[in-house]
């Protein structure tokens, strides 16, 4: 084990970018309870007034300003400058946080992840272990994975060519996925394991692997057109 050694700035910059994450997806998961816990409030009243819909839009909107949360903006003021989404951001807007609450928790999530990983790798918080190679327990697990997966992931899809309008039979999205998705699990039981034995098989898997989210790529740029800055940072 590493010792965890002074503080450095990477974990300084780390700790100061998902902290105000994980405060505000927090605050963002109690301002939803408070909304569904004033909306069926609300549509338990109307329903018991048989009041109409128009009254349940009123009586809804009017609930909301009472619990502290604003009513929904039109679709022209949602479109504001990154700048004005990061002020909505750390000044904690109630209306920015439920709207983007999902993507708080994904967010909130991948750093306790990597906090998790930096606790087990670089700290003496948990004791040290050595891997051992069971070929019959890798493969008995790697089959029953096919089996699940082959139970619950497999089936048919009729995926058309935007161009032709044929439907895609061979390397279509969904077949290429459901490869690269099968060989990450193998790479993790390759090093969970220290399956030594399989590096060659291993080393084609990645070679595999990388060409076929090259394809992907490319043929995504080839038919869509979509060179954007925000296509490039999405597949980086």
């Amino acid at each position: 084990m590493i010792s965890p050694g002074p503080i450095t700035a990477g974990q300084v910059s780390f700790f100061l970018g998902i902290t105000p994450v994980f405060i505000a997806w927090i605050y963002s998961e109690i301002l939803e309870h408070k909304k569904r816990h004033y909306l069926s409030k609300v549509r338990s009243e109307a329903i018991i007034g048989n009041l109409g819909d128009e009254a349940t839009k009123e009586g809804e909107r009017d609930v909301l300003l009472e619990g502290g949360l604003q009513p929904a903006a039109s679709p022209k003021a949602m479109n504001f400058s990154v700048k004005f989404q990061l002020i909505r951001f750390f000044t904690l807007d109630e209306m920015f946080l439920i709207e983007n609450r999902s993507t708080l928790r994904v967010m909130s999530e991948f750093g306790a992840i990597l906090l998790y990983f930096y606790i087990c790798d670089r700290t003496d918080f948990f004791g040290e272990s050595e891997k051992s190679y069971s070929r019959d327990l890798f493969l008995f697990l790697y089959f029953l994975l096919i089996i699940v997966s082959a139970m619950t992931s497999m089936r048919k899809h009729t995926e058309k060519s935007p161009i032709t309008g044929k439907s895609i039979l061979y390397l279509n999205r969904h077949q290429t996925e459901e490869w690269k998705g099968w060989m990450q699990v193998l790479f993790l039981m390759y090093h969970y394991f220290a399956a030594k034995e399989i590096y060659n098989a291993i080393r084609m898997f990645i070679a595999a692997y990388v060409w076929m989210t090259g394809f992907g790529n490319f043929s995504y740029y080839y038919v869509r057109k979509d060179f954007s800055l925000a296509r490039f940072v999405q597949i980086q």
